[in-house]
């Protein structure tokens, strides 16, 4: 069978078809979107990576008439008028980013007029950026015979997000509030509108002027408009899948399912629809094999500097609708930061009255496996070498039976752990910090189980073994041995264990006391169920 040609580089619409890359049609579903029939002008937020550039690129071109790279898909079906064309003005903010806001401010700049040299309108010269960006709208309506324009702005906060977390993030943010102002008050020269982006920043930051937008994140008109469903997956790459096969060793549905737990499993909206990241799933039916792609373009730095300042359990997170939206640029909320950038994804949600709760989790083994890795590293100051060996050494301990020597490789990773981090450990950042190694280390666990008397703080799984683990803060001598025995007695007392008396496995109960002085385990005491 012909293998497919796969482009998992190339953001650019006419390029993928001029070349014959795989494109995977989602033309029917912008064609509600671009017709104007639920509105002109549209906000979407999806995580990096996620084909939102391959979009603006489709779109500048539907708009520019260009039938020909259209032959075949959906849309070319459907009741668009062809001839009817705008000039598209495109920003492309990627490359409107720098160290100084000078720079940022040179670069949008360049942009504009590289935009304005395409189109055929000359660049004002304006007092301010607003005013050159305005006038270039209002300059390039005039030249069509409807007065209006396609406005198209891709990835709209690059400019700001390395300064996220920060106060010198705020310069930035005024001149992307005053900048953004104009495309509201220009709207009725644009017949369309689309800004995409990482992150929403809360309204007060930046969209305080953008409240005609519509936001299209988590509406059912845009679930499925970038990223892959299953059926998209199958009918488009049926060569491919059959070759991931052959280098598995297994059938085409023994390899889709590895391309589900891999790289599957976001939801964008209540139906709960799962699409894969497209750049992950290219790249793994390209190289014909499973690894982790979407971590190697880099965590930003500012994550990672807030994940050591509040250590939280990023998977099964519950998080109120609002707070999940949008977040502020100087103070963001850690779990709204995680969802937008595609490090958790929507579980399942909630609704009581007019409140809606959502549950937030990993959306599949890649991130699951890369964040932890990624998380473990921030914690340690400890060499790569250092931490994989450590990671080894837990799970040969576990498997074993040994927990002594689990409980050792454990201790070696708290000492190797920076004190301006577990100087600040509560019990529950505690947790946080020993789950994120636990995953990182690859044993199977799980956190925070319910019970019917209470909440089980970890379960560990090895080969034939169950370890239902419970762990206590203190200092000093309230960090001994009487602590992690009072931590079995919990244990006991509440039945934690009697869930997995059936499972046919060796269940023994863990309890561990970690010394708030010395920032590592204080005490532990293990004993069979």
């Amino acid at each position: 069978m012909e293998l497919e040609r796969i482009a998992t580089n190339t953001y650019d619409f006419e390029n993928v078809r001029r070349n014959r890359y795989v494109y995977v049609d989602k033309t029917g579903l912008m064609y509600p979107l671009v017709d104007g029939s639920i509105g002109n002008q549209f906000f979407l937020s999806r995580p990096r990576r996620f084909g939102k550039s391959l979009l603006i690129s489709t779109i500048q071109k539907l708009f520019e008439g260009r039938r020909d790279l259209f032959e075949g898909l959906a849309i070319d079906s459907l009741p668009w008028d062809w001839e009817e064309t705008y000039p598209v003005l495109r920003l492309d903010m990627s490359l409107c980013s720098g160290e100084l806001l000078g720079e940022v401010e040179a670069a949008v700049t360049s942009t504009l007029q590289r935009e304005s040299e395409r189109l055929g309108v000359p660049l004002r010269d304006a007092e301010n950026l607003s005013d050159r960006f305005a006038w270039l709208i209002e300059d390039l309506a005039d030249t069509t015979p409807s007065g209006q324009i396609v406005l198209l702005i891709d990835e709209y906060d690059k400019p700001l997000t390395r300064w996220v977390g920060t106060p010198e993030v705020a310069p930035f943010q005024a001149f992307l509030k005053s900048f953004y102002s104009i495309v509201k008050l220009t709207e009725s020269k644009q017949r369309f509108c689309l800004m995409t982006g990482v992150s929403k920043f809360s309204r007060v930051s930046i969209f305080s002027d953008l409240n005609n937008l519509t936001d299209l994140t988590m509406s059912p008109y845009a679930t499925e408009i970038l990223g892959y469903t299953h059926d998209e997956v199958r009918a488009n790459f049926p060569g491919r899948l059959a070759a991931l096969a052959d280098s598995l060793h297994t059938d085409v549905d023994g390899a889709f399912e590895e391309l589900v737990r891999m790289y599957d499993g976001y939801f964008f909206d209540e139906r709960m629809v799962p699409v894969f990241n497209p750049v992950s799933l290219g790249s793994a039916l390209r190289d014909l094999r499973l690894s982790s792609y979407w971590f190697e373009t880099g965590t930003p730095g500012w994550l990672m500097s807030y994940a050591k300042k509040a250590p939280i359990d990023p998977d099964g997170l519950e998080v109120g609708e609002a707070a999940l939206g949008t977040f502020e640029p100087a103070e963001p909320y850690m779990p709204a930061v995680l969802f937008q950038t595609g490090y958790l994804t929507v579980k399942g949600f909630e609704q009581v009255g007019r409140s809606r709760t959502y549950r937030l989790g990993f959306p599949n083994q890649e991130v699951e496996d890369g964040f932890s890795e990624w998380l473990a590293d921030a914690y340690t100051d400890a060499s790569q070498g250092h931490t994989s060996g450590w990671a080894l050494a837990c799970r040969r301990a576990l498997d074993a039976g040994d927990a002594a020597g689990f409980m050792g490789s454990l201790e070696s990773f708290f000492a190797s752990i920076g004190y301006d981090l577990t100087d600040r450990l509560t019990e529950q950042a505690y947790q946080c910090v020993a789950v994120a190694i636990l995953r990182f280390v690859g044993i199977y666990l799980d956190a925070e189980v319910t019970t019917s008397r209470g909440c089980i703080d970890l379960v560990m799984r090895a080969t034939g073994r169950v370890y239902v683990m419970e762990m206590k803060v203190a200092s000093g001598e309230r960090a001994g041995e009487a602590a992690a025995r009072d931590a079995i007695a919990q244990i006991r007392e509440r039945g934690y264990a009697d869930l997995y008396r059936a499972s046919g496995d060796e269940v023994a109960l863990l309890g561990v006391a970690f010394d708030c002085e010395t920032h590592n385990v204080g005490a532990w005491v293990c004993e069979p169920l």
